[in-house]
């Protein structure tokens, strides 16, 4: 195998970047972050194959942005 190409080395450097901050969130976190992967996932889903939105795909977009507002501090101006 010859040398790789610069975007492969680029590639590869983005990707160890990813792999070192993934390991840095806490447990709680990570999971944050994967409850809101799914739920938009989900939403989206919905929205596409039955072009509506059920209320639980709502509730669960809501618990989605609250977990991930208290694990990360977010905040916005209006609240």
């Amino acid at each position: 195998m010859g040398r790789k190409a610069k975007w492969e080395l680029e590639r590869d450097k983005e990707e160890a970047l990813k792999r070192k901050a993934l390991k840095s969130l806490t447990e709680d976190q990570l999971k944050a972050i994967n409850k809101a992967y799914e739920s938009i996932r989900d939403a989206l889903c919905n929205a596409r194959e039955i072009e509506d939105l059920y209320l639980s795909d709502i509730r669960s977009l809501d618990t989605a942005m609250w977990k991930l507002k208290h694990e990360f501090n977010l905040e916005d101006n209006h609240g």
